[in-house]
């Protein structure tokens, strides 16, 4: 990934961050004062304008990198639908320990963004190439 991709993917970080606040301090806007609501709203509307301009410019860049970005964001949303109720006994993380991986049972190492071993001993991974799998506890080392 080029310097220029991650330098725009931190900008795209800080938004969505900003966003995030933004979005706290429109619920905490009591519902009678609807001139705040709409300013914060706004504020909250040009905020993903401008994610959406720096996503173009990634694409513009490198289209390579772009369809592996929304990739991901596509898996990690299946991710998180199909953890949905489910209860974890661990998971690991790329950006916690720096290093992420399922061996399975046959040899083969998946890497992964994400692995959760569920309480029953079942495992939902992201892979570094933006896939979601499941895998049964039985065929995981």
């Amino acid at each position: 990934m080029s310097s220029k991709v991650k330098g725009i993917l931190q900008k795209i970080n800080f938004i969505q961050t900003d966003m995030d606040l933004h979005r706290d301090i429109l619920f905490s806007i009591p519902s009678d004062q609807k001139e705040e609501m709409e300013k914060v709203m706004v504020a909250m509307a040009e905020m993903k304008a401008q994610i959406e301009d720096l996503r173009q410019k990634i694409k513009e860049i490198d289209e390579d990198e772009y369809n592996r970005i929304i990739a991901i964001e596509a898996a990690t949303q299946k991710f998180r639908t199909l953890s949905e109720g489910r209860k974890f006994a661990q998971v690991n993380t790329l950006n916690e320990t720096g290093e992420c991986f399922i061996t399975l049972t046959e040899g083969t190492r998946i890497d992964c963004l994400v692995a959760a071993q569920e309480d029953n001993g079942n495992w939902i991974v992201l892979t570094l190439d933006g896939e979601t799998r499941e895998y049964p506890g039985g065929v995981v080392q």
